[in-house]
Protein backbone atom coordinates (compact mmCIF):
# COMPACT_ATOMS: atom_id res chain seq x y z
CA UNK A 1 0.00 0.00 0.00
CA UNK A 2 1.50 3.07 -0.82
CA UNK A 3 1.31 7.13 0.48
CA UNK A 4 3.29 10.21 0.62
CA UNK A 5 4.40 9.94 -2.87
CA UNK A 6 2.84 6.41 -2.98
CA UNK A 7 -1.29 6.46 -3.22
CA UNK A 8 -2.70 4.02 -0.98
CA UNK A 9 -1.13 0.89 -1.47
CA UNK A 10 1.70 -1.01 0.50
CA UNK A 11 4.88 -1.70 -1.34
CA UNK A 12 5.82 -5.10 -1.29
CA UNK A 13 9.67 -5.87 -1.43
CA UNK A 14 12.30 -8.22 -3.16
CA UNK A 15 15.34 -8.89 -4.28
CA UNK A 16 16.85 -9.87 -7.92
CA UNK A 17 19.50 -11.13 -8.57
CA UNK A 18 23.19 -9.69 -8.84
CA UNK A 19 24.47 -7.60 -11.28
CA UNK A 20 28.08 -6.45 -12.45
CA UNK A 21 29.26 -3.15 -11.01
CA UNK A 22 31.02 -2.12 -13.81
CA UNK A 23 28.18 -1.77 -16.38
CA UNK A 24 27.46 1.30 -14.28
CA UNK A 25 31.10 3.07 -15.28
CA UNK A 26 33.46 3.65 -12.65
CA UNK A 27 33.20 6.25 -9.74
CA UNK A 28 35.79 9.00 -8.46
CA UNK A 29 37.63 8.49 -5.82
CA UNK A 30 36.65 12.11 -4.61
CA UNK A 31 33.02 11.78 -5.19
CA UNK A 32 32.20 8.12 -3.85
CA UNK A 33 30.15 7.07 -6.96
CA UNK A 34 29.87 10.31 -8.53
CA UNK A 35 32.28 12.92 -10.78
CA UNK A 36 33.73 15.54 -8.82
CA UNK A 37 32.02 19.09 -10.24
CA UNK A 38 29.92 22.69 -9.77
CA UNK A 39 26.99 22.33 -7.99
CA UNK A 40 24.28 20.13 -10.22
CA UNK A 41 26.95 18.74 -11.95
CA UNK A 42 28.56 14.98 -10.93
CA UNK A 43 26.57 11.58 -11.00
CA UNK A 44 25.69 9.30 -7.80
CA UNK A 45 25.33 5.79 -8.32
CA UNK A 46 22.53 4.26 -6.16
CA UNK A 47 22.85 0.18 -5.76
CA UNK A 48 19.06 -0.84 -6.00
CA UNK A 49 19.37 -4.21 -3.99
CA UNK A 50 15.31 -5.27 -4.61
CA UNK A 51 13.91 -6.19 -7.78
CA UNK A 52 14.37 -4.67 -11.59
CA UNK A 53 10.65 -3.43 -12.41
CA UNK A 54 8.96 -4.85 -14.60
CA UNK A 55 6.81 -2.27 -14.87
CA UNK A 56 6.62 1.35 -13.39
CA UNK A 57 3.14 2.60 -13.23
CA UNK A 58 2.59 2.05 -9.43
CA UNK A 59 -1.18 1.37 -9.46
CA UNK A 60 -1.13 -2.51 -10.28
CA UNK A 61 0.57 -5.10 -8.85
CA UNK A 62 3.34 -5.08 -11.73
CA UNK A 63 4.59 -1.76 -10.52
CA UNK A 64 3.96 -2.13 -6.70
CA UNK A 65 7.45 -2.70 -5.89
CA UNK A 66 9.81 -1.14 -3.87
CA UNK A 67 12.43 -0.23 -6.94
CA UNK A 68 9.12 1.85 -8.51
CA UNK A 69 8.96 3.83 -5.55
CA UNK A 70 12.60 4.51 -5.19
CA UNK A 71 12.48 5.97 -8.92
CA UNK A 72 9.28 7.72 -8.85
CA UNK A 73 9.57 9.25 -5.43
CA UNK A 74 11.32 12.84 -7.05
CA UNK A 75 9.45 12.12 -10.40
CA UNK A 76 5.64 11.87 -9.86
CA UNK A 77 4.63 14.57 -7.36
CA UNK A 78 1.85 14.76 -4.31
CA UNK A 79 0.43 17.18 -2.10
CA UNK A 80 1.97 15.79 1.00
CA UNK A 81 6.13 14.54 2.04
CA UNK A 82 6.57 12.14 4.80
CA UNK A 83 9.42 13.07 6.23
CA UNK A 84 12.46 10.64 8.01
CA UNK A 85 10.54 10.97 11.84
CA UNK A 86 7.37 10.19 9.94
CA UNK A 87 5.82 13.71 10.26
CA UNK A 88 4.00 14.81 7.07
CA UNK A 89 4.15 17.55 5.25
CA UNK A 90 2.87 19.37 2.83
CA UNK A 91 4.70 19.33 -0.78
CA UNK A 92 5.49 23.42 -1.06
CA UNK A 93 6.68 23.12 -4.79
CA UNK A 94 3.61 21.48 -5.76
CA UNK A 95 1.64 23.61 -3.62
CA UNK A 96 1.02 26.96 -3.21
CA UNK A 97 -0.48 27.35 0.15
CA UNK A 98 -0.94 24.39 2.87
CA UNK A 99 -3.95 22.49 2.21
CA UNK A 100 -7.20 23.06 3.64
CA UNK A 101 -9.93 21.00 5.53
CA UNK A 102 -13.28 21.83 6.37
CA UNK A 103 -15.58 19.25 8.08
CA UNK A 104 -18.56 22.13 8.97
CA UNK A 105 -21.51 20.15 8.86
CA UNK A 106 -20.21 16.53 9.30
CA UNK A 107 -19.20 16.76 5.65
CA UNK A 108 -15.29 16.80 4.63
CA UNK A 109 -13.80 19.22 1.74
CA UNK A 110 -10.39 19.57 1.03
CA UNK A 111 -8.99 22.62 -1.52
CA UNK A 112 -5.67 22.51 -2.53
CA UNK A 113 -3.87 25.61 -4.36
CA UNK A 114 -1.75 24.20 -7.24
CA UNK A 115 1.95 26.57 -7.31
CA UNK A 116 1.21 28.83 -10.38
CA UNK A 117 4.85 27.60 -11.82
CA UNK A 118 4.04 24.09 -11.25
CA UNK A 119 4.24 22.46 -15.43
CA UNK A 120 4.98 18.76 -16.61
CA UNK A 121 7.67 18.24 -18.14
CA UNK A 122 6.62 19.09 -21.71
CA UNK A 123 5.26 22.38 -20.32
CA UNK A 124 1.83 21.47 -19.71
CA UNK A 125 0.19 23.07 -16.69
CA UNK A 126 -0.34 21.20 -13.39
CA UNK A 127 -4.25 21.39 -13.26
CA UNK A 128 -7.17 20.35 -11.21
CA UNK A 129 -7.74 17.80 -14.25
CA UNK A 130 -5.03 15.54 -12.95
CA UNK A 131 -6.14 15.66 -9.70
CA UNK A 132 -9.89 15.04 -10.82
CA UNK A 133 -8.33 12.13 -13.56
CA UNK A 134 -5.82 10.58 -10.88
CA UNK A 135 -9.08 10.60 -8.73
CA UNK A 136 -11.85 9.12 -11.26
CA UNK A 137 -8.96 6.33 -12.10
CA UNK A 138 -8.87 5.25 -9.10
CA UNK A 139 -12.10 5.19 -7.85
CA UNK A 140 -13.11 1.64 -8.24
CA UNK A 141 -12.08 -1.50 -8.50
CA UNK A 142 -15.43 -2.92 -10.15
CA UNK A 143 -15.82 -3.02 -14.23
CA UNK A 144 -19.43 -2.76 -13.19
CA UNK A 145 -18.97 0.42 -11.67
CA UNK A 146 -16.80 1.74 -14.71
CA UNK A 147 -14.04 0.83 -12.25
CA UNK A 148 -10.78 -1.47 -13.33
CA UNK A 149 -10.05 -4.89 -11.54
CA UNK A 150 -6.15 -4.61 -12.23
CA UNK A 151 -5.81 -1.64 -9.25
CA UNK A 152 -4.36 -2.26 -6.38
CA UNK A 153 -6.15 0.11 -4.09
CA UNK A 154 -9.62 2.12 -4.34
CA UNK A 155 -9.15 3.00 -0.16
CA UNK A 156 -9.63 7.16 -0.06
CA UNK A 157 -10.83 7.64 -3.09
CA UNK A 158 -13.36 5.80 -3.41
CA UNK A 159 -14.98 8.06 -0.42
CA UNK A 160 -14.95 10.68 -2.94
CA UNK A 161 -17.77 12.29 -4.40
CA UNK A 162 -16.65 15.16 -6.82
CA UNK A 163 -12.98 16.63 -7.65
CA UNK A 164 -13.85 20.09 -9.21
CA UNK A 165 -11.49 22.93 -10.87
CA UNK A 166 -11.79 26.39 -10.31
CA UNK A 167 -10.12 30.06 -9.83
CA UNK A 168 -7.16 30.98 -12.66
CA UNK A 169 -6.26 28.37 -15.05
CA UNK A 170 -7.97 25.52 -13.05
CA UNK A 171 -5.78 25.61 -10.41
CA UNK A 172 -7.76 25.52 -6.99
CA UNK A 173 -8.63 21.65 -6.75
CA UNK A 174 -11.73 21.63 -4.46
CA UNK A 175 -12.66 17.67 -3.24
CA UNK A 176 -15.66 16.37 -1.73
CA UNK A 177 -16.12 13.21 0.23
CA UNK A 178 -19.42 11.54 -0.16
CA UNK A 179 -18.22 10.19 3.46
CA UNK A 180 -14.95 11.51 4.90
CA UNK A 181 -11.52 10.44 4.93
CA UNK A 182 -9.38 10.30 7.79
CA UNK A 183 -6.05 9.62 5.91
CA UNK A 184 -6.77 12.12 3.11
CA UNK A 185 -3.31 13.29 3.34
CA UNK A 186 -2.31 10.13 1.69
CA UNK A 187 -4.18 10.57 -1.67
CA UNK A 188 -3.51 12.04 -4.92
CA UNK A 189 0.68 10.86 -4.11
CA UNK A 190 1.81 9.62 -7.87
CA UNK A 191 -0.09 12.55 -9.41
CA UNK A 192 -1.06 11.61 -13.10
CA UNK A 193 -1.11 13.44 -15.82
CA UNK A 194 -4.54 13.74 -17.28
CA UNK A 195 -3.59 15.07 -20.67
CA UNK A 196 -1.59 12.23 -21.74
CA UNK A 197 -3.17 9.30 -20.12
CA UNK A 198 -7.15 10.14 -20.06
CA UNK A 199 -10.14 8.31 -21.84
CA UNK A 200 -13.72 8.46 -20.81
CA UNK A 201 -14.18 5.25 -21.73
CA UNK A 202 -13.65 3.07 -18.53
CA UNK A 203 -12.96 -0.26 -20.67
CA UNK A 204 -10.30 1.80 -22.53
CA UNK A 205 -9.06 3.10 -19.80
CA UNK A 206 -8.71 -0.34 -17.76
CA UNK A 207 -6.87 -1.47 -20.10
CA UNK A 208 -4.04 1.45 -20.26
CA UNK A 209 -4.61 0.59 -16.42
CA UNK A 210 -3.82 -3.11 -17.18
CA UNK A 211 -0.98 -2.80 -19.22
CA UNK A 212 0.60 0.21 -17.19
CA UNK A 213 4.22 1.45 -18.14
CA UNK A 214 6.12 -1.77 -19.20
CA UNK A 215 9.93 -0.93 -17.93
CA UNK A 216 11.34 -1.29 -21.56
CA UNK A 217 8.91 1.47 -23.01
CA UNK A 218 9.42 4.06 -19.64
CA UNK A 219 6.86 6.49 -18.27
CA UNK A 220 4.46 7.87 -21.14
CA UNK A 221 5.93 10.51 -23.33
CA UNK A 222 8.85 10.78 -20.51
CA UNK A 223 6.67 12.26 -18.50
CA UNK A 224 7.80 14.13 -15.01
CA UNK A 225 6.61 16.48 -12.54
CA UNK A 226 9.44 16.17 -9.86
CA UNK A 227 12.97 16.93 -10.56
CA UNK A 228 14.11 14.16 -11.54
CA UNK A 229 13.00 12.51 -15.18
CA UNK A 230 13.42 9.23 -16.61
CA UNK A 231 13.48 9.09 -20.32
CA UNK A 232 12.87 5.64 -22.40
CA UNK A 233 16.52 5.83 -23.87
CA UNK A 234 18.20 6.37 -20.41
CA UNK A 235 16.75 2.37 -19.33
CA UNK A 236 18.87 -0.30 -19.80
CA UNK A 237 16.97 -3.21 -19.34
CA UNK A 238 19.52 -6.03 -20.12
CA UNK A 239 22.14 -3.92 -17.68
CA UNK A 240 19.28 -3.65 -15.09
CA UNK A 241 20.53 0.56 -15.33
CA UNK A 242 18.04 3.18 -15.02
CA UNK A 243 19.41 6.88 -15.13
CA UNK A 244 17.60 9.95 -13.67
CA UNK A 245 18.14 12.92 -15.07
CA UNK A 246 17.25 17.23 -14.42
CA UNK A 247 13.27 17.84 -15.43
CA UNK A 248 14.56 21.07 -17.64
CA UNK A 249 10.78 22.31 -16.66
CA UNK A 250 11.51 21.55 -13.05
CA UNK A 251 10.48 24.86 -11.42
CA UNK A 252 11.65 24.30 -7.77
CA UNK A 253 15.36 24.58 -6.79
CA UNK A 254 17.56 22.27 -9.49
CA UNK A 255 19.08 19.49 -8.60
CA UNK A 256 22.70 18.98 -7.01
CA UNK A 257 23.30 16.63 -9.55
CA UNK A 258 23.95 15.61 -12.86
CA UNK A 259 23.28 12.36 -12.97
CA UNK A 260 21.70 9.91 -10.48
CA UNK A 261 22.44 6.21 -11.86
CA UNK A 262 19.86 3.02 -10.10
CA UNK A 263 21.82 0.17 -10.98
CA UNK A 264 20.56 -2.91 -9.71
CA UNK A 265 23.43 -5.30 -7.45
CA UNK A 266 20.77 -7.58 -5.86
CA UNK A 267 20.85 -8.49 -2.14
CA UNK A 268 24.87 -9.68 -2.75
CA UNK A 269 26.35 -8.53 0.33
CA UNK A 270 29.97 -9.17 -1.08
CA UNK A 271 28.77 -6.64 -4.21
CA UNK A 272 27.12 -4.42 -1.94
CA UNK A 273 30.42 -4.31 0.25
CA UNK A 274 32.97 -4.51 -2.94
CA UNK A 275 30.72 -1.80 -4.69
CA UNK A 276 30.87 1.26 -1.51
CA UNK A 277 34.66 0.11 -1.20
CA UNK A 278 35.62 0.69 -4.28
CA UNK A 279 33.96 4.01 -5.09
CA UNK A 280 31.62 2.42 -7.91
CA UNK A 281 28.72 2.92 -5.44
CA UNK A 282 27.92 6.05 -4.10
CA UNK A 283 24.83 4.87 -1.95
CA UNK A 284 23.50 1.92 -0.71
CA UNK A 285 20.57 0.23 0.60
CA UNK A 286 20.63 -3.88 0.78
CA UNK A 287 18.82 -5.86 3.11
CA UNK A 288 20.12 -5.70 6.82
CA UNK A 289 22.42 -8.36 7.43
CA UNK A 290 25.70 -9.01 9.87
CA UNK A 291 28.00 -9.65 7.26
CA UNK A 292 27.28 -7.19 5.59
CA UNK A 293 26.46 -4.45 8.58
CA UNK A 294 30.04 -5.13 10.18
CA UNK A 295 31.85 -4.70 6.39
CA UNK A 296 30.34 -1.62 5.77
CA UNK A 297 30.67 -0.46 9.38
CA UNK A 298 34.47 -1.20 9.38
CA UNK A 299 34.88 1.27 5.68
CA UNK A 300 34.14 4.37 8.16
CA UNK A 301 35.34 7.56 8.20
CA UNK A 302 34.86 6.98 4.53
CA UNK A 303 31.33 5.46 4.43
CA UNK A 304 28.92 6.41 6.87
CA UNK A 305 26.12 4.09 7.98
CA UNK A 306 23.13 3.58 9.64
CA UNK A 307 20.43 1.01 11.18
CA UNK A 308 16.85 2.28 11.55
CA UNK A 309 13.89 1.00 12.30
CA UNK A 310 10.92 2.58 10.26
CA UNK A 311 7.30 1.61 9.03
CA UNK A 312 7.98 -2.07 7.21
CA UNK A 313 7.34 -5.48 8.80
CA UNK A 314 8.16 -9.06 7.77
CA UNK A 315 5.55 -11.42 7.55
CA UNK A 316 4.17 -14.79 6.46
CA UNK A 317 1.19 -15.19 4.07
CA UNK A 318 -0.87 -18.38 4.05
CA UNK A 319 -2.99 -18.66 0.33
CA UNK A 320 -6.13 -19.79 1.99
CA UNK A 321 -7.14 -21.35 -1.61
CA UNK A 322 -4.52 -23.85 -1.15
CA UNK A 323 -6.11 -27.04 0.24
CA UNK A 324 -4.60 -27.70 3.81
CA UNK A 325 -4.19 -23.49 4.39
CA UNK A 326 -7.90 -22.89 3.76
CA UNK A 327 -8.51 -25.09 7.20
CA UNK A 328 -8.19 -22.49 9.62
CA UNK A 329 -6.85 -25.42 12.54
CA UNK A 330 -3.48 -25.93 9.91
CA UNK A 331 -2.99 -22.03 10.13
CA UNK A 332 -3.90 -22.08 13.86
CA UNK A 333 -1.74 -25.15 14.22
CA UNK A 334 1.17 -23.28 11.75
CA UNK A 335 1.14 -20.00 13.85
CA UNK A 336 1.08 -22.19 17.08
CA UNK A 337 4.44 -24.00 16.08
CA UNK A 338 6.45 -21.12 15.20
CA UNK A 339 9.54 -19.66 17.24
CA UNK A 340 9.01 -15.95 16.16
CA UNK A 341 11.65 -15.06 18.87
CA UNK A 342 14.28 -17.59 17.59
CA UNK A 343 13.56 -16.33 14.08
CA UNK A 344 14.65 -12.98 15.42
CA UNK A 345 17.53 -13.97 17.25
CA UNK A 346 18.94 -15.76 14.33
CA UNK A 347 18.25 -13.45 11.39
CA UNK A 348 17.79 -9.35 12.42
CA UNK A 349 18.39 -9.92 16.19
CA UNK A 350 22.03 -10.41 14.60
CA UNK A 351 22.87 -7.10 14.01
CA UNK A 352 20.60 -4.99 16.02
CA UNK A 353 19.36 -5.19 19.28
CA UNK A 354 16.27 -3.41 19.60
CA UNK A 355 14.89 -6.32 16.92
CA UNK A 356 12.10 -7.73 18.66
CA UNK A 357 8.86 -9.49 17.94
CA UNK A 358 6.17 -7.43 15.96
CA UNK A 359 2.40 -8.58 17.38
CA UNK A 360 0.36 -6.41 15.42
CA UNK A 361 -0.09 -5.99 11.50
CA UNK A 362 -1.95 -2.44 11.91
CA UNK A 363 0.83 -0.94 14.27
CA UNK A 364 4.65 -0.95 14.91
CA UNK A 365 6.62 -1.52 17.62
CA UNK A 366 7.89 1.72 17.35
CA UNK A 367 4.85 3.82 16.79
CA UNK A 368 2.55 5.02 19.94
CA UNK A 369 -0.36 3.49 18.61
CA UNK A 370 1.26 0.31 18.58
CA UNK A 371 -1.05 -2.46 21.05
CA UNK A 372 0.22 -5.86 21.85
CA UNK A 373 -3.27 -7.99 19.96
CA UNK A 374 -1.65 -11.60 19.85
CA UNK A 375 -3.37 -14.05 21.87
CA UNK A 376 -1.55 -15.96 23.92
CA UNK A 377 -1.08 -19.16 21.85
CA UNK A 378 0.92 -17.44 19.20
CA UNK A 379 3.11 -15.41 21.87
CA UNK A 380 5.27 -18.30 22.37
CA UNK A 381 6.24 -21.86 20.73
CA UNK A 382 3.67 -24.16 21.46
CA UNK A 383 3.78 -27.89 19.59
CA UNK A 384 1.71 -29.49 21.89
CA UNK A 385 -1.16 -27.47 21.17
CA UNK A 386 -0.48 -27.25 17.92
CA UNK A 387 -0.36 -30.89 17.57
CA UNK A 388 -3.58 -31.35 19.39
CA UNK A 389 -5.33 -28.26 17.07
CA UNK A 390 -4.39 -30.80 13.97
CA UNK A 391 -5.74 -33.76 15.60
CA UNK A 392 -9.17 -32.42 16.80
CA UNK A 393 -9.60 -31.38 13.19
CA UNK A 394 -9.16 -34.73 11.84
CA UNK A 395 -5.19 -34.96 11.02
CA UNK A 396 -3.21 -38.32 12.05
CA UNK A 397 0.10 -38.16 12.61
CA UNK A 398 1.92 -40.03 10.10
CA UNK A 399 5.15 -42.91 10.31
CA UNK A 400 7.39 -40.44 8.54
CA UNK A 401 6.51 -37.89 11.43
CA UNK A 402 4.23 -35.70 8.91
CA UNK A 403 0.24 -35.39 9.79
CA UNK A 404 -2.25 -36.49 6.91
CA UNK A 405 -5.83 -35.91 6.16
CA UNK A 406 -8.10 -37.73 3.66
CA UNK A 407 -4.87 -38.92 1.71
CA UNK A 408 -3.19 -35.58 1.84
CA UNK A 409 0.08 -34.95 3.55
CA UNK A 410 0.24 -31.52 5.65
CA UNK A 411 3.24 -29.60 3.34
CA UNK A 412 3.25 -26.88 2.68
CA UNK A 413 6.23 -24.72 0.64
CA UNK A 414 7.20 -21.14 1.93
CA UNK A 415 7.75 -18.63 -1.43
CA UNK A 416 10.12 -16.00 -1.01
CA UNK A 417 12.19 -13.52 -3.17
CA UNK A 418 14.79 -15.15 -4.88
CA UNK A 419 18.91 -14.31 -3.48
CA UNK A 420 17.67 -12.96 -0.37
CA UNK A 421 19.80 -14.31 2.55
CA UNK A 422 18.13 -13.13 5.33
CA UNK A 423 14.58 -14.25 4.01
CA UNK A 424 16.43 -17.69 3.14
CA UNK A 425 17.86 -17.98 6.89
CA UNK A 426 14.05 -17.12 7.77
CA UNK A 427 12.36 -20.31 6.17
CA UNK A 428 15.34 -22.57 7.76
CA UNK A 429 14.51 -21.58 11.06
CA UNK A 430 10.92 -22.15 10.61
CA UNK A 431 11.24 -25.48 8.79
CA UNK A 432 12.60 -27.68 12.12
CA UNK A 433 10.26 -25.82 14.34
CA UNK A 434 7.04 -26.90 12.02
CA UNK A 435 8.88 -30.42 11.77
CA UNK A 436 8.39 -30.89 15.74
CA UNK A 437 4.57 -30.12 15.09
CA UNK A 438 4.27 -33.07 12.19
CA UNK A 439 3.82 -30.00 9.40
CA UNK A 440 6.39 -30.44 6.44
CA UNK A 441 7.92 -27.46 4.93
CA UNK A 442 10.19 -26.62 2.06
CA UNK A 443 11.81 -23.55 1.01
CA UNK A 444 11.68 -21.69 -2.61
CA UNK A 445 13.13 -18.27 -4.38
CA UNK A 446 10.11 -17.42 -6.51
CA UNK A 447 11.37 -14.87 -8.45
CA UNK A 448 8.27 -13.74 -10.29
CA UNK A 449 6.49 -13.18 -6.68
CA UNK A 450 5.49 -9.97 -7.48
CA UNK A 451 4.99 -10.31 -10.89
CA UNK A 452 1.63 -9.91 -12.68
CA UNK A 453 -1.24 -12.15 -12.82
CA UNK A 454 0.11 -13.65 -15.89
CA UNK A 455 2.85 -15.52 -14.34
CA UNK A 456 0.85 -18.23 -12.32
CA UNK A 457 3.08 -18.52 -9.27
CA UNK A 458 2.96 -14.88 -8.40
CA UNK A 459 1.17 -13.41 -5.30
CA UNK A 460 -1.95 -12.10 -7.71
CA UNK A 461 -1.96 -14.87 -9.86
CA UNK A 462 -2.36 -17.06 -6.29
CA UNK A 463 -0.07 -19.58 -7.54
CA UNK A 464 1.39 -20.11 -3.82
CA UNK A 465 1.10 -21.93 -0.69
CA UNK A 466 3.11 -19.40 1.68
CA UNK A 467 4.72 -16.22 1.26
CA UNK A 468 7.93 -14.73 2.71
CA UNK A 469 7.80 -10.99 2.11
CA UNK A 470 7.42 -7.51 3.50
CA UNK A 471 5.12 -4.81 3.39
CA UNK A 472 6.64 -1.14 3.46
CA UNK A 473 4.01 1.70 4.68
CA UNK A 474 3.95 5.32 5.81
CA UNK A 475 1.99 7.32 8.74
CA UNK A 476 -1.36 6.64 6.98
CA UNK A 477 -2.58 3.41 8.59
CA UNK A 478 -5.86 3.05 6.87
CA UNK A 479 -4.00 2.11 3.30
CA UNK A 480 -3.85 -1.48 5.16
CA UNK A 481 -7.33 -2.48 4.46
CA UNK A 482 -6.48 -3.30 0.70
CA UNK A 483 -4.62 -6.01 2.13
CA UNK A 484 -7.28 -7.30 4.71
CA UNK A 485 -10.43 -6.39 3.19
CA UNK A 486 -12.63 -9.45 1.62
CA UNK A 487 -11.45 -9.33 -2.23
CA UNK A 488 -14.30 -8.40 -4.22
CA UNK A 489 -14.79 -10.45 -7.57
CA UNK A 490 -11.42 -10.32 -9.48
CA UNK A 491 -10.53 -7.52 -7.36
CA UNK A 492 -8.55 -8.97 -4.52
CA UNK A 493 -6.36 -5.31 -3.86
CA UNK A 494 -3.61 -6.94 -2.23
CA UNK A 495 -5.03 -9.35 -0.21
CA UNK A 496 -3.24 -12.10 -1.24
CA UNK A 497 -4.43 -14.52 1.28
CA UNK A 498 -7.86 -14.18 -0.15
CA UNK A 499 -9.36 -14.13 3.50
CA UNK A 500 -11.73 -11.96 4.56
CA UNK A 501 -14.92 -11.24 6.99
CA UNK A 502 -18.20 -8.90 7.16
CA UNK A 503 -16.66 -7.77 10.58
CA UNK A 504 -13.30 -7.04 9.81
CA UNK A 505 -14.48 -5.17 6.56
CA UNK A 506 -16.97 -3.24 8.62
CA UNK A 507 -14.18 -1.72 11.54
CA UNK A 508 -11.95 -0.58 8.19
CA UNK A 509 -14.97 1.67 6.91
CA UNK A 510 -15.20 3.30 10.58
CA UNK A 511 -11.47 3.51 10.75
CA UNK A 512 -11.30 5.44 7.41
CA UNK A 513 -13.86 8.19 8.55
CA UNK A 514 -12.92 8.71 12.20
CA UNK A 515 -11.18 11.83 12.56
CA UNK A 516 -10.17 11.23 15.72
CA UNK A 517 -6.60 9.78 16.40
CA UNK A 518 -6.98 7.83 19.85
CA UNK A 519 -10.46 6.56 19.03
CA UNK A 520 -9.13 5.51 15.11
CA UNK A 521 -5.68 3.97 16.99
CA UNK A 522 -8.30 1.83 18.93
CA UNK A 523 -10.48 0.65 15.76
CA UNK A 524 -6.99 -0.32 14.42
CA UNK A 525 -6.07 -2.34 17.31
CA UNK A 526 -9.62 -3.69 16.88
CA UNK A 527 -9.04 -4.76 14.13
CA UNK A 528 -5.94 -6.20 14.25
CA UNK A 529 -7.30 -8.02 17.01
CA UNK A 530 -9.68 -10.07 14.70
CA UNK A 531 -6.84 -10.69 11.96
CA UNK A 532 -5.57 -13.17 15.18
CA UNK A 533 -8.37 -14.64 14.54
CA UNK A 534 -8.36 -15.76 11.08
CA UNK A 535 -4.60 -16.07 11.22
CA UNK A 536 -4.44 -15.38 7.30
CA UNK A 537 -1.53 -13.47 8.38
CA UNK A 538 1.47 -13.68 10.54
CA UNK A 539 3.48 -10.55 11.23
CA UNK A 540 7.60 -11.67 12.33
CA UNK A 541 9.15 -8.43 12.97
CA UNK A 542 9.22 -4.74 12.15
CA UNK A 543 11.99 -4.43 9.44
CA UNK A 544 14.89 -2.49 10.01
CA UNK A 545 16.77 -0.66 7.21
CA UNK A 546 20.27 -0.09 6.48
CA UNK A 547 21.54 2.74 4.53
CA UNK A 548 25.16 3.19 3.88
CA UNK A 549 26.97 5.96 1.72
CA UNK A 550 30.76 7.66 0.66
CA UNK A 551 30.82 10.28 3.03
CA UNK A 552 31.54 12.82 0.23
CA UNK A 553 27.79 13.07 -0.45
CA UNK A 554 26.03 15.23 0.88
CA UNK A 555 22.69 15.32 2.24
CA UNK A 556 22.23 11.46 2.21
CA UNK A 557 19.56 10.50 5.00
CA UNK A 558 17.58 7.72 5.27
CA UNK A 559 13.41 7.46 5.31
CA UNK A 560 12.28 4.67 6.43
CA UNK A 561 9.08 4.79 5.08
CA UNK A 562 7.76 4.28 1.85
CA UNK A 563 9.50 7.55 0.94
CA UNK A 564 12.51 5.33 0.67
CA UNK A 565 16.01 6.35 0.39
CA UNK A 566 15.82 8.46 -2.86
CA UNK A 567 13.30 10.92 -1.25
CA UNK A 568 15.47 13.50 -1.26
CA UNK A 569 18.46 12.46 -3.80
CA UNK A 570 17.35 16.01 -5.79
CA UNK A 571 19.58 17.90 -3.17
CA UNK A 572 21.91 15.64 -2.72
CA UNK A 573 25.68 16.42 -4.02
CA UNK A 574 29.26 15.34 -4.21
CA UNK A 575 32.46 16.72 -3.00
Amino acid sequence: MKFSKRGAALLATGIAGAMVLSACGGGSSSGGGGESGSSGQGRVVFGESTDFPENLFPYIAAGNATSVANLLIRVLPGPYVVEPDFSVKWDQDLLASEPELDTSGGGQVNTYEINPDAVWSDGTPITAADFEFTWRMSRSGDPADGGCASLLSTTGYEQIGSVEGSGDGDRTVTVTYDTPFSDWQSLFGNLLPAHLMDNEDPVALCDTITNGWPIADGIVDDISAGPWQIKKENIDVGGQIVVLTPNPEWWGEPTGLAQLVVQNIGNDPTTAVQGIQSGELGVIYPQPQLDLVDQVQGLEPNVSSAVNFGLSFEHLDFNTTYGPLGDLAVRQAFTMALNRQEIVDQTVGQFSSDAQVLENRIYFNNQPQYQDTAPDQYKTQNTALAKQTLEGDGWVLGADGVYAKNGQRLTVQIDTTANNPLRQTTIEVMIPQLALAGIEATFNANPDIFAGADKPTSLEAGGFQAALFAWVGSPFRGATQSIYQSPQGDNIGQNYSRQGTPEIDALFQQFQVEPDPDKQAELGNQIDALLWGQVATVPLYQKPTFIAYQSSISNVEDNSTQAGPLWNSDTWTTQ
